[in-house]
């Protein structure tokens, strides 16, 4: 009895099953007669399991939610192509809110300025903005790092945007490393001592130092004219630097008209003979010249003790001296700082130069000769002077040879002519 009741129940499952799916029914007899009173139950469970894996395609825009089950309109952010089993999701990127969806190209791309990383969208709203300091031109993005960052130097407050322009340049006198900034903060003014004159500056290498003999104080400054130079009588080897104080001054002794001075050759030195007690002088002018019965033999002599009297036997009649002279023979000088000598008495002499008392002159030392000066002429050059003489008058006899005899003539006559009113006194 019971064997009875589990083959009708099997037959009647199966009979359904098969109206959905098969087209022969399954041989419950063959199947059940060898398996004893459980057969009818272990054969529904056997069926049950074999019709959800069940093949077969669908038409386009339809798909089976399960293995076996029946072909169904695909849901929103799907799609099914001709003979697909299945729904197929839209790829990130894009949203569909249609059923029953027969192609791929039925999920929409996100539009440019957005990505979505989102499998099966269902809606537009899927798509998100690529936030400040990003954009993009093209559509579809399926992840936030395919929107295109600002780059360094520059930076973007809007959300969604489309072209890189979007992205502003740091202003001249600013810079900044930063990817994808959002905000102008990030641009860092260049420090004090340093400009940029380029906009868009990615690097603190853009700032460049004020060149040695300058400074400046002011910080971002976006061109080279807030460099000022270093004054003339100064000088200053720093680059970069901030403030004037950095500038120092030419020495005594020194001085310089450059401004803008990088470094200390350029104090030009006061020459011997000459001082200076100027700091920071600007002009030669500022070099004294030391006074007369003084010498000075080294240069950038910075005060005037350096100008240092002539020592006895010794005299300087002029101002600037590097060196004084000695007393010439015939005198002396027995004094420091001398301008001039002092003449031995007539009839005396000294017996050389740079003498220093007057007891050095003695009677007994006679004077040098004087020197007769004797005007000659030069022989080569008076047989020279001879020589063309007699040329020219050998000339001019030829000439007068190669005259015609009337010509004579007439030049006697006139020659006569000539004496006679001469020796003709005048009435």
């Amino acid at each position: 009895m019971a064997r009875m009741l589990s083959k009708v129940l099997l037959s009647a499952f199966l009979a359904t099953a098969a109206a959905e799916t098969l087209d022969t029914p399954l041989a419950v007899d063959d199947q059940c007669d060898a398996a004893g009173g459980d057969c009818a139950l272990q054969a529904l469970q056997t069926r049950a399991a074999s019709v959800a894996d069940a093949p077969g395609g669908c038409p386009g825009g339809l798909g089976r939610p399960i293995g076996g089950a029946p072909c169904r309109p695909c849901p929103e952010g799907t799609y099914s192509e001709e003979g697909a089993a299945s729904c197929t999701r839209c790829k990130a990127g894009t949203w569909n809110d249609r059923r029953g969806s027969p192609t791929k190209e039925s999920c929409m791309s996100c539009p440019a300025g957005t990505w979505s990383s989102q499998e099966g969208a269902l809606s537009l709203n899927a798509c998100v903005e690529c936030p400040a300091g990003r954009w993009s031109n093209s559509s579809g993005l399926d992840s936030l790092a395919k929107c295109t960052a600002c780059q360094p130097g520059t930076w973007s407050g809007m959300a969604g945007a489309t072209a890189a322009g979007v992205c502003t340049e740091c202003e001249a006198g600013r810079w900044s490393p930063q990817i994808a900034a959002v905000t102008e903060t990030v641009c860092v003014a260049c420090t004090a001592g340093r400009y940029n004159e380029k906009a868009g500056s990615s690097d603190f290498d853009a700032c460049i130092s004020c060149k040695p003999g300058t400074w400046s104080g002011k910080i971002g400054a976006d061109t080279v004219g807030v460099c000022e130079a270093c004054p003339a009588g100064k000088w200053s080897p720093a680059k970069g630097a901030t403030f004037p104080e950095t500038c120092a001054s030419c020495q005594p002794g020194t001085y310089s008209s450059t401004k803008g001075a990088s470094s200390q050759d350029f104090c030009e030195k006061c020459g011997p003979g000459k001082y200076s007690e100027v700091t920071a002088a600007t002009s030669e002018a500022t070099c004294t010249k030391c006074g007369k019965g003084t010498y000075q033999p080294i240069i950038a002599a910075g005060n005037h003790t350096l100008c240092i009297p002539c020592s006895v036997g010794n005299f300087s009649k002029s101002v600037g001296v590097a060196m004084c002279e000695m007393c010439p023979a015939g005198s002396y000088g027995d004094d420091f700082g001398m301008t001039g000598c002092k003449s031995c008495p007539e009839g005396t002499w000294t017996r050389a130069e740079g003498s220093f008392r007057s007891d050095q002159c003695s009677s007994w030392i006679k004077p040098p000769a004087k020197k007769v000066i004797v005007e000659a002429t030069d022989e080569k050059e008076e047989k020279e002077e001879k020589d063309d003489k007699e040329e020219k008058e050998e000339k001019q006899e030829e000439e007068e040879e190669k005259m015609p005899w009337d010509e004579h003539v007439t030049e006697e006559k006139e020659d006569e002519e000539e004496k006679e009113e001469k020796n003709d006194p005048p009435r």
